[in-house]
């Protein structure tokens, strides 16, 4: 039995050897030749192709796998760092907005300022409408900087905001033009050769109204409105508004006009007042 299977094993070897020979030289016949041996060919495709593919998809789970689990902790900090450094950057572009935005509008009163033929004086808004029983704001002027209880205070576009009702050294309160126990001549410029006149009063609720039109008179939405200078309170000329919108009393052959506001009485941050408006009351 013990030499039969050592039989075997030598006819093996035996076969093994006469293989390797025959391929040795079919291989070194092919490359005298010029061919490509295809036995070698055989060899890689059944032997080093698969272990290629293999080795292949190995690589591409390692990356897709492996490769994010090991990076993850290195990009959290950089996706944090970089949250950082956005939001440094929007807090960067708003206050650079603001900027801008504060610029423009001091150049805008700078502008009026230069170009109004009034002496002016300028004053920033510090309370806006502290009191919900009345339409007024409070100014960082009073009467050491020659303020006095009627001056006249203009946004800065120079639309009429009202006047100025109580003073004291450093400060003053002042009554807006849509409170409702505020009132002031208008002159309607509507084209006609003399516009008619009313009267502009508030309603407490942000809104200017002009009464007392006469019932002819031709309004158009869109016509200005400034003071009439009727009074002797406040100057002429100076702006009150736009028509919006008319209503005709016939009972009393009269029209009421609804104005849009030529000054934002809810955005008022800086005001002029009128330094050579002459006090007087009512």
């Amino acid at each position: 039995m013990r030499l039969e299977r050592d039989n075997r094993r030598g006819g093996s070897l035996l076969l093994a050897l006469v293989l390797c020979s025959l391929l040795t030289a079919l291989h070194a016949r092919a490359g005298r030749m010029g061919r490509t041996d295809p036995f070698s060919g055989l060899l890689r495709d059944c032997g080093l192709a698969p272990a290629q593919v293999a080795a292949a998809h190995l690589g591409e789970w390692w990356h897709g796998q492996i490769g994010p689990l090991l990076a993850g902790p290195g990009l959290a900090r950089r996706n944090a760092e970089l949250q950082v450094q956005v939001l440094a950057l929007t807090a960067q572009n708003k206050e650079l907005f603001s900027q801008k935005a504060e610029n423009i509008r001091l150049r805008g009163l700078l502008s009026f300022e230069q170009r109004s033929p009034r002496s002016l004086l300028a004053a920033q808004v510090i309370a806006l409408k502290p009191s919900t029983l009345s339409d007024t704001l409070t100014l960082n002027r009073g009467s050491a900087s020659g303020i006095h209880p009627h001056s006249i205070v203009l946004a800065p576009n120079g639309a009429l905001v009202g006047q100025v009702l109580d003073v004291s050294s450093g400060s003053c309160d002042v009554l807006l033009l849509t409170d409702a126990l505020s009132s002031v001549g208008a002159l309607v410029h509507n084209h006609a050769p003399r516009g008619p006149f009313g009267l502009c009063q508030g309603d407490g609720a942000g809104h200017l109204k002009v009464i007392y039109l006469a019932s002819d008179a031709r309004l158009l939405p869109g016509d200005a409105v400034t003071t009439s200078g009727l009074g002797g309170v406040f100057p002429k000329d100076i702006p009150i508004g736009a028509v919006d919108t008319s209503a005709l009393d016939k009972a009393r052959s009269l029209q009421t006009a609804i104005l849009r506001p030529s000054a934002d009485f809810n955005h008022l941050e800086e005001v002029f007042v009128l330094q050579d408006a002459a006090p007087a009351g009512g």
